[in-house]
């Protein structure tokens, strides 16, 4: 099931702890994290299931960020700044 949590005024999707292991299947990224395989998109760290604190999307495949506030503010800037990107693109 899918949640939506409201967060200083935006909506964003959110996934339960119980959900994550079947996400990340999905995704491929499942083996990987379990094997200390799986790194931060920003700073390389290693990841665990509890160490996750995001999961998007560069250049069309899923990326994990992990849970410190600082990646997950610069995955933020480069969701928004492909977003711009995007925008530009289709005007």
């Amino acid at each position: 099931m899918r949640t939506r949590i409201r967060y200083r005024d935006v909506v964003v999707p959110a996934i339960t702890d119980d959900e994550l292991p079947n996400v990340l299947t999905k995704l491929g990224l499942y083996n990987d994290v379990v094997n200390g395989k799986a790194k931060c998109h920003i700073c390389g760290r290693t990841l665990t299931l509890n160490s996750i604190g995001a999961i998007i999307m560069v250049n069309d495949k899923p990326a994990l960020i992990c849970d410190k506030p600082s990646c997950i503010a610069k995955a933020t800037q480069l969701i928004n700044v492909h977003r711009q990107k995007q925008k530009l693109a289709n005007e």
